[in-house]
């Protein structure tokens, strides 16, 4: 993982390299005359300036520190999407109510918070962030809820203005009594306390205030609820910025610098515990006077230790994710992909999942890159495989026959002994499978690889191309390996109605994979315009938030049995 100062100087001088094939330098480079022919950047800041509200306490997310300044996920991502576009950023976090009140008069430029369909009334929002979900936490002591809707006559804890005071005001009719309180953590010292019977919150911030103010007896009760985009939002009226941070947000995911943060925010949670507050001589007004930036990462203050933390930290995970796999204990939900031109499901991507069991929900670049460190992700692709093979069993048996799509680093196929697992594994159904070779990586065998190609498509295996130009991907590697598929990276579609290079990459892309024999996937689909000018350029299949959502594959058998083609 490169350093975040390293990342973000590099955002201020020379952008980092980002290998691509020639025609995507070109596409670059009528990007930069746009921008530069472009007129200055407008909006309610003053000129130069982005203004960020939010949570003072939200940790990890966003909170102040001990020094009173701005800290947090969120708020390293915002400033590294201020330096990416030149933006000088401001701070001013405070009260989540008072955040809202004044992004809605405009008074601020951006606010991190949760997709709901009453906010979209309100605010519009950027391309999700991150995937979120709520619990419900109570004691050791109660029994499990599979939902919100089995509370009845209990008291539930929730932050005021949230997204769970949102899910949960419809409960009122059940006898739900709502204790609404100004943090998110301070839910689950509620429910210590014995001041609330349950607490919804996010799964995040219910195990960070679990370490931090060590609630041993306070657990998560439900599996993830209430699944919401986390996003950026700004008020009605600033398309422009909208688009803006969209692009940027791209640009960030692209070159590594959103996972690097996550990865140090999020994926590591371990941080230092400080000393306990005594919550039972202080109260929650005790706790809430404080403000829990007292309880915030000390990173800066004892780096150190927190660097042994951080690799003990991964040899842990690791460990952990090794037993998962084991015990068959890793997930994983299915991504449908259709026919752009006649509606019809062509099948699934599988995109790995992982609930551990103290940190709960997982996002797959948490775990990903350290298993690709240690050397475990061999087993772990294998894994997926013979699941997910398992699971396409259960699905219709049409004509052509579904495909079930999984990701596998290009270097991995250097492992014969894998690429043998993997014809196994197909049983001699090998037509069913697609591997999409992912190149994080610069192909470090490049002749391996070229000797596993023929033997896997021998035995009917496909093979497709992810994230096309965005990662290693340049012509020499695509001759070598003679894609069956070219799956357009969804930095080039999320703005492609208005971004006249983004028009011509796609279009150059399509029509060489076609020249070349292959078909054609767009990920990141949002919406039916999107859809319907990727049909019209000769896209052969598409995916993405606009077509449907990841889903358990239960959930996608239903959806196969029921509706043969998309909209029926």
């Amino acid at each position: 993982m490169k350093p975040l100062g390293r990342v973000l100087d590099q955002r201020h001088g020379a952008r980092p390299r980002r290998p691509r094939w020639w025609l995507t330098v070109l596409a670059l480079a009528m990007s930069l005359s746009m921008l530069l022919a472009a007129p200055a950047f407008a909006g309610d800041s003053a000129p130069g300036t982005l203004r960020i509200g939010g949570d003072a306490h939200y940790p990890p997310y966003q909170f102040l520190d001990e020094d009173g300044r701005a800290d947090g996920f969120d708020v390293a991502l915002a400033r590294a999407v201020a330096a990416d576009l030149g933006l000088e950023p401001r701070f001013e976090l405070g009260e989540w109510e008072v955040a809202l009140d004044r992004l809605a008069r405009g008074e601020i430029d951006l606010v991190p918070m949760f997709w709901s369909a009453e906010r979209e009334q309100h605010y519009l929002f950027t391309q999700p962030i991150l995937i979120r979900h709520h619990a419900l936490f109570g004691t050791r002591q109660q029994a499990r809820l599979e939902s919100i809707e089995g509370l009845a006559n209990v008291r539930v804890a929730v932050q005021r203005a949230s997204l769970a005071a949102e899910a949960m005001r419809a409960q009122a009719a059940h006898g739900v009594t709502l204790l609404e309180l100004p943090s998110e953590s301070g839910t689950l010292v509620a429910v210590a306390r014995g001041d609330a019977d349950y607490a919804l919150a996010p799964v995040g911030i219910g195990y960070y205030a679990i370490h931090q103010f060590e609630l041993d007896n306070v657990i998560a009760l439900s599996p993830p609820l209430l699944e919401r985009k986390y996003v950026f939002a700004a008020r009605r009226g600033r398309a422009d910025l909208v688009a803006r941070i969209d692009a940027s947000l791209e640009r960030l995911r692209a070159d590594g610098v959103q996972n690097d943060l996550y990865v140090e925010w999020i994926g590591n949670l371990n941080p230092h515990r400080p000393r306990r507050w005594p919550l039972l001589a202080g109260g929650l007004a005790g706790l809430f006077a404080v403000g829990l930036g007292t309880y915030a990462w000390r990173r800066r203050t004892r780096p150190a230790r927190l660097a042994f933390a951080a690799v003990g930290d991964e040899h842990a995970l690791m460990s952990q994710l090794r037993d998962a796999i084991a015990a068959d204990r890793l997930g994983f939900m299915l991504q449908p992909q259709v026919d752009l031109r006649t509606g019809r499901w062509l099948g699934a991507e599988l995109l790995v999942r992982w609930h551990h069991p103290r940190r709960g929900p997982l996002a797959p670049d948490a775990f990903v890159p350290v298993a690709e460190r240690s050397g475990d992700i061999a087993a772990m692709t294998l894994h997926l495989v013979r699941c997910g093979l398992a699971q396409r069993r259960h699905w219709p048996r049409v004509e052509p026959p579904l495909h079930l799509s999984v990701n596998v680093s290009a270097n991995d196929l250097a492992d014969a002994q894998l690429v043998d697992a993997i014809i196994d594994a197909c049983a001699g159904d090998g037509a069913a499978l697609i591997l999409e070779i992912t190149e994080t990586d610069v192909m470090r065998e490049p002749e391996r690889v070229a000797e596993a190609l023929p033997r896997l498509r021998a035995h009917g295996i496909r093979i497709s191309v992810d994230d096309f130009g965005a990662g290693h991907s340049s012509l020499v590697n695509l001759r070598r390996l003679a894609p069956d598929e070219l799956k357009i990276d969804r930095s080039f579609v999320v703005a492609l109605l208005t971004s006249r290079s983004d028009q011509a990459i796609v279009t150059a892309t399509i029509g060489l994979a076609h020249e070349l024999g292959a078909t054609v996937a767009a990920e990141g689909i949002e919406d039916a315009a999107t859809q319907r000018w990727l049909a019209e350029a000769g896209c052969d299949a598409g995916q993405g938030f606009g077509i449907a959502r990841p889903m358990t594959a239960d959930a996608f058998a239903a959806l196969l049995r029921s509706t043969p083609s998309m909209g029926e």
